[in-house]
């Protein structure tokens, strides 16, 4: 079985949801509190129908108890005996996958399907229910899960404590597996009376003296007895049971393993233990090194070999960059929250293509991660940005990190267009931040910009090297050509500016020097270029230099290009 589609309705943060999950993989990924959590709870909510429920007034969405909570789950891959007549057969619902979209009677060409429904209203009572539109139409109680159904339809659901699993208790995994072989009641009883003897055989004057006053008393006040007091072992009240027994490693209890080995064993174990099939991870990389989350990854993803009827179905959390880099486009979707309404988008199916997806994830997981995405060309605008951000926390203002921002490198001015696209159809808002000496993919552009994305391109046809040597006061120029000297050489730097400068007919940097005589358009375009063609500044490092330079003299040119696109990206970055 798997679920085909999720329906929740005023559950905590969700005032509406309706998503078609993937098969296989489902990791969700998204800022903080946009109720990724949310709703792993409301699948494990609904699949899991029991006798009690903890809810309370803030499980309603903005705490409005006078609306219910209503989750519907659909499942498709029924086994057998669920689409009898005597089961479920009667109330079958049509799934056509090609359009993720259900039709509520049975057809030729659909998959067969069944929906659960859970509804919570202001009572805080929990009642669980097969769901279709004829058994609304008709007024009459709708049929409910059998017992032995519904631990068919049970979700697994690893948490970040995982010892539970470790042992032989009522929910573990062990248990399940166990269930496969024999039984374990007739060792547990034959473990109980063991106990009783070799408690008999040892020192039973320690417990003399309360036995006999104990047996005095009983006399004196008619107490009937069959024969002489003692003491002995009461099973039951030890508690010898399933629950006792756990898994060793020799003599010592695997529960003492760490967080990290711990979740890795059982996801292991929970994936090779066959029905329920479907599994719940909640940030799935807690305690595990990157080359262990890969690891387990991959394992998670492997085809069985084992004979079980289907793949398990997954539902993850991450706020790993080392987990989106090891999955792939198909099984990433980003989770966003708006005035109540959650929409999870694919991010493969919302691509171009499926390369593009994956070179995205590859190479800048951690622009999935966040709110906000501002994508620069290249490495020099990434670099610029993040040090644009270290200078702003110099004047206390908020730093990317809490404004919940990133700046990448969009690998150029074809690709870069792309990125900042594909990053609006998943719900995030971008900023994109280009040079203007080459044509970037104009077609691209356009759509991010139909898409909402924020467009800055520096204007006069120029790079952003260009933009810095025409804009920033002469000593600032200077500035740069320092930080130039540092990271280049300066045989390397003075070289190449005298060969420029020569060959427009000015006197070169090393006879007549760059002190402020020297300071005119032609000799700052011509210091930008080589800047530029020279790669001087063209890493992230060297990028992120430059706001030392920058900061301490953006007051003086407040009328400048340079200037007001700098504030444009402030203003964005605080939400302007």
């Amino acid at each position: 079985m798997r679920v085909v589609f999720i329906e929740i309705e005023n559950f905590r943060g969700i005032k509406v949801l309706k998503w078609a999950p993937g098969a296989g993989m489902n990791c969700l990924i998204g800022p903080g509190d946009s109720t990724k959590t949310t709703i792993l709870d409301a699948i494990e909510l609904c699949l899991n129908p029991r006798s009690y429920i903890f809810a309370d007034d803030c499980d309603f969405y903005d705490l409005n108890v006078s609306d219910p909570i209503r989750i519907t789950i659909t499942l498709s891959g029924l086994p057998p005996h669920f689409k009898t007549e005597d089961r479920y057969g009667l109330h079958l619902r049509g799934w056509d996958p090609a359009a993720a979209k259900i039709v509520d009677e049975p057809a030729t060409g659909l998959d067969e399907a069944l929906s659960i429904k859970v509804v919570i209203d202001q009572s805080l009572e929990a009642r669980w229910s097969i769901h279709n539109d004829r058994i609304d139409a008709s007024d009459s109680d709708a049929p409910t899960v059998r017992y032995k159904d519904a631990r068919q339809l049970a979700t697994n659901r690893l948490g970040p404590f995982a010892e539970r699993h470790l042992g032989w208790g009522r929910t573990s995994v062990l248990t399940r597996i166990g269930e496969a072989g024999e039984g374990f009641s007739l060792q547990l009883a034959e473990a109980g009376r063991a106990a009783r003897t070799s408690f008999k055989a040892g020192d039973q004057g320690v417990f003399k003296k309360a036995v006999d006053r104990a047996e005095e008393l009983s006399k004196l006040f008619a107490v009937p007895m069959r024969g002489k007091f003692t003491a002995e072992l009461d099973v039951q009240g030890v508690s010898i049971t399933s629950g006792g027994i756990s898994l060793h490693d020799g003599h010592l209890p695997l529960r003492r393993l760490g967080t990290g080995s711990a979740r890795l064993l059982v996801s292991a174990l929970q994936h090779d233990a066959g029905p329920p099939h479907i599994a719940i991870i909640d940030e799935i990389e807690h305690g595990l090194e990157p080359h262990r989350v890969a690891r387990l990854l991959k394992y998670l993803k492997t085809p069985k070999t084992n004979g079980d009827a289907g793949q398990p179905q997954i539902f993850a959390t991450t706020h790993s960059p080392v987990v989106i880099r090891e999955l792939s486009a198909t099984d990433i979707f980003a989770v966003r929250a708006k005035a109540g309404t959650t929409t999870v988008a694919s991010v493969a199916a919302t691509a171009k293509d499926g390369n593009t997806a994956q070179r995205h994830l590859r190479g800048t997981p951690e622009a999935f991660l966040v709110r906000k995405v501002l994508v620069g060309e290249g490495r020099t605008e990434q670099g610029l940005a993040r040090g644009l951000d270290d200078w702003w926390q110099t004047l206390e203002q908020d730093s990317f990190a809490l404004q919940s921002v990133v700046a990448i490198d969009g690998a150029g001015k074809d690709n870069a267009p792309l990125i900042a696209e594909h990053l609006r159809d998943l719900g995030y808002e971008v900023l994109l931040l280009l040079d203007s000496d080459e044509p970037p993919n104009e077609d691209a552009v356009k759509r991010a910009k139909e898409k909402g994305a924020i467009v800055h391109q520096w204007p006069g046809e120029c790079s952003t090297e260009e933009r810095l040597f025409l804009d920033l006061p002469w000593d600032g120029v200077r500035g740069l050509i320092k930080l130039a000297i540092e990271f280049n050489g300066q045989i390397s730097v003075m070289a190449v500016m005298d060969n420029s400068l020569s060959s427009a007919g000015l006197p070169t940097a090393t006879d007549a020097k760059l002190g402020a005589d020297r300071d005119s358009e032609p000799v700052r375009r011509i210091l930008g270029r080589v800047a530029k063609d020279k790669n001087w500044f063209k890493d992230i490092t060297r990028g992120e230099r430059l706001s030392a330079v920058i900061g301490p003299n953006l007051a003086a040119i407040p009328n400048t290009p340079l200037a007001k696109g700098i504030v444009a990206i402030r203003k964005w970055v605080d939400g302007g």
